[in-house]
């Protein structure tokens, strides 16, 4: 049996004295922005439909997403859904984890990420561009990559939850899940948004003790360590920039229920480093470590589990 205790470690994670402050105003520049969608096609399926369609958000961009609406459309939450690293929506691995929970009874709208290989319309400038996404403006905290990509997951949300555009869609609630990058993101959102989330679904979360990941060179972050070796005047800039937003320091905010899951020799997302994050929770939390299991490959094993979580939730709340 595999002891929790295994993953206490030190990290290098700080809280910044202007963490809320800044949080603050990022959140209301998402608010700020308004709820708007354009439809580019709607797809009929056995389940009831596919609504393929565009929002705003920060910045002048538009983010792609897929609405899968049930024709029961009404009887359960809507689950926002977040995909992994350099994933997009349309990709099988993305439609099963979608098809899935469509099966189980809930709508789904998942959401594409800005330039991993996606159809989301960004064309602001951006510095760095000879490495990957997660260098791009990264010492510059106000139009850095990590802060667009959780302000696009904030702003899924305020759609969602507009009866204008999604009648009746939020009426029994609204969930956020994904794994990996979607893992984290899923926890940022249920920790960031005004709209009372129902319950976060967040399997092998990413985000975690971000400046330790950059340094060890595990998964997405890697990249930045070649970032500061071509650039080492930055360095301080660069890693003192991620912990604004490290998941570590937005967990304690998180209200609704949790369930997470990890690999326990997981090299990509270090359960280790998640679970500095997963001590701060306050809020009703359950954690699955599948031992011998990397970065995933569990899925199937953990779907059931996800799924009667989230029916405990609801019959709780009936």
């Amino acid at each position: 049996m595999f002891d929790l205790k295994e993953l206490e470690c030190k990290i290098l994670t700080k809280k910044p004295i202007d963490f809320d402050e800044r949080w603050t105003k990022w959140i209301e520049e998402v608010h700020n922005v308004p709820n708007h969608i354009e439809i580019d096609h709607i797809e009929e399926e056995g389940f009831g439909k596919k609504v393929f369609f565009y929002y705003d958000s920060v910045v002048d961009t538009k983010i792609f997403a897929i609405a899968y609406i049930r024709n029961d459309v009404f009887d359960k939450p809507v689950i926002a859904y977040y995909h992994g690293h350099m994933g997009y929506i349309e990709h099988e691995w993305q439609v099963w984890h979608c098809m899935n929970l469509v099966a189980a009874g809930y709508n789904v709208v998942a959401i594409d990420m800005r330039f991993q290989g996606t159809r989301v319309e960004d064309k602001n400038e951006y510095r760095y561009k000879d490495f990957p996404s997660a260098c791009y403006n990264i010492d510059d905290l106000e139009t850095c990559y990590n802060k667009r990509l959780d302000q696009d997951a904030l702003k899924i949300i305020d759609i969602i939850s507009d009866n204008q555009i999604f009648p009746g869609l939020s009426k029994n609630g609204i969930v956020v899940a994904g794994p990996s990058q979607g893992g984290g993101l899923s926890m940022m959102v249920a920790a960031m948004s005004s709209y009372p989330i129902l319950c976060s679904l967040s399997d092998l979360p990413s985000d975690c003790a971000i400046k330790d990941r950059i340094l060890n060179r595990f998964g997405k972050y890697g990249v930045i360590k070649d970032f500061i070796e071509k650039h080492p005047e930055l360095e301080q800039v660069v890693l003192n920039n991620q912990d604004y937003f490290d998941v570590v320091n937005m967990s304690d905010k998180i209200k609704c229920p949790i369930i997470t899951s990890i690999g326990t020799i997981d090299d990509v997302c270090p359960p280790k480093y998640f679970y500095q994050a997963y001590k701060k929770i306050k809020s009703y939390k359950e954690l699955y470590p599948y031992e011998g299991y990397k970065h995933g490959g569990f899925e199937e094993l953990h779907l059931p589990k996800k799924i009667e979580f989230l029916e405990k939730i609801i019959n709780k709340g009936n």
